[in-house]
């Protein structure tokens, strides 16, 4: 199959899947849609047919469709009923090296990218939805720091939210407030706000889905999360709170690991060898969430 006509299918599955499966708990007008039609092919997300950039951000040598697996585990939430989940993996091969530059060696990063930084996910309020599983086979070494979900600033200096796990490093502490991050016990799910406070903590489950949404106001600078387990409805668990969600931005998923014993955490650090850990993701979309709409 030539490459023209096999994006020109896949295109066609993303694009007509939800006429093919009406039924949806989405209550909102969705923005970008991540979540992956049953149909699809690993090797869509090599190319422009996926609603992921095909060439961030992963390592070097290595293509999406190398990286991702569709696992065998049950859809999440708001997969159902016409999409499946997805795992991002990391290896030792996962070393970013952006723009062709120098090579990132404190990371071990995959982090599948939606937007583009300014787009309509980046005005008014909107709703970043995800579900996470973990794989019993490919399990975090939560002796690392692990940064999973984050929206990334336009100027790669800081990250509106991100949803962290794992021994936190100590250049990770809040940037405008006396309450360190050190000590917080690693099996705990870090929502950090865009100085790097800790707004929210989750204790990590092993063997259920994760729900997880973030709502942001950028006319209010608010940030507000919501959460539940398996197929139970989403619940707020903050307040909106305040947050700088400035700059713009795009929305990562999957997994950026960082080193210990580290002065830099981009350049140096240890990493173990034969590393092969992997997050399952599914659920994956931003909403428009203006009068309040939310996906519960």
């Amino acid at each position: 199959m030539s490459q023209r006509l096999y994006l020109l299918i896949a295109t066609i599955i993303w694009s007509t899947n939800a006429l093919s499966f009406p039924i949806s708990i989405t209550k909102c007008p969705i923005t970008l849609d991540g979540r992956i039609p049953r149909a699809t092919q690993l090797q869509a997300f090599d190319t422009s047919a996926s609603p992921f950039n095909p060439n961030y951000t992963k390592g070097q040598n290595l293509t999406w469709s190398e990286i991702l697996l569709f696992p065998k585990a049950q859809p999440s939430r708001f997969d159902h009923p016409g999409y499946k989940p997805l795992e991002v993996t990391v290896s030792d091969e996962s070393i970013f090296a952006p723009g062709g530059g120098s090579p990132q060696i404190g990371f071990r990063r995959a982090g599948l990218l939606m937007g583009n930084g300014s787009d309509e996910s980046n005005i008014g309020v909107k709703t970043f939805h995800w579900s996470v599983k973990q794989d019993l086979g490919r399990k975090m070494n939560l002796t690392h720091e692990y940064m999973n979900v984050w929206h990334e600033a336009n100027d790669y200096a800081s990250n509106q939210f991100s949803l962290n796990i794992g021994v936190m490093l100590e250049q990770d502490q809040p940037k405008d407030s006396n309450v360190s991050t050190i000590g917080l016990d690693a099996k705990l799910w870090k929502a950090l706000d865009r100085r790097n406070n800790i707004v929210w903590t989750r204790k990590l489950v092993w063997d259920e889905w994760q729900n997880f949404a973030v709502t942001l106001d950028y006319e209010k600078n608010t940030l507000q999360i919501h959460y539940s387990t398996g197929n139970n409805p989403l619940k707020a668990v903050t307040k909106p709170v305040y947050n700088d969600n400035s700059g713009g931005g795009q929305f990562q998923i999957g997994m950026a690991k960082k080193p210990t014993e580290t002065n830099s955490v981009v350049f140096d650090g240890y990493q173990e060898p034969n590393i092969n850990e992997g997050q399952i993701y599914g659920g994956i979309f931003i909403e428009d969430s203006d009068k309040s709409c939310i996906s519960f």
